[in-house]
């Protein structure tokens, strides 16, 4: 993608963003029932699940991003793309002290019956922001390593499923609501396209100075 549709990807997916943070202020009678729907279309619930879920909610703990984030950083350094690798610490801090920010201004409390202990607020879900960045900030280090169609194929549904299944463990084990995981997965979305076309923007100013 080029760097506008980039800037213009980022905004409309924190456009869609603000729609929910809007219906949440507001109460709005379909972020209830939209609510409802997510959490209803992961039922029933069983021990087994419930173990599963546990797992997988674990792989967007930001406890084990925060390694990971590390190891890519040290990566990139070691391959002498340092301003890549000062860019990717740099979109991970920002954007969790964006989420912050965010959870400390809305105060969404948590839902009830919760399956394992959370704290803190629940607008938007940081564990789904916190994978969306990194899984798509990882995809785009390794997407010009990767030469075959379906080796990109393969990344892209990865990526999404890793993603994908993070969200749907936050709803399933009661530390979230639907509109909790999506909004935290358009925000960091819309958080990762703004990023990169940034990046873009500040690499093509510094080909210019150097030419």
């Amino acid at each position: 993608m080029k760097k506008y549709q980039k800037l213009f990807a980022g905004l409309g997916c924190w456009l869609v963003f603000a729609v929910f943070l809007w219906g949440v202020q507001q109460n709005a009678g379909w972020i209830h029932r939209l609510d409802h729907w997510g959490y209803q279309l992961l039922q029933p619930t069983t021990p087994q699940r419930t173990q599963l879920f546990i797992v997988i909610t674990h792989l967007g703990d930001p406890i084990l991003l925060l390694p990971l984030s590390l190891l890519v950083l040290a990566i990139c350094w070691w391959r002498h793309q340092r301003g890549r690798g000062l860019w990717f610490a740099g979109l991970q801090i920002i954007g969790y002290c964006l989420v912050i920010a965010v959870k400390y201004s809305i105060l969404r409390p948590r839902p009830d019956r919760k399956l394992i202990p959370a704290s803190g607020f629940s607008f938007p879900s940081g564990h789904t922001f916190a994978t969306t960045v990194f899984t798509l900030a990882v995809l785009a280090i390794v997407w010009p390593h990767l030469k075959e169609r379906w080796q990109r194929v393969l990344a892209s549904l990865l990526a999404a499923c890793w993603i994908l299944l993070v969200m749907a463990s936050r709803v399933y084990l009661r530390n979230h609501f639907t509109t909790d995981v999506l909004a935290g997965l358009f925000l960091g979305s819309g958080w990762w396209f703004l990023a990169t076309a940034a990046l873009h923007h500040f690499t093509a100013c510094r080909q210019r100075i150097a030419s």
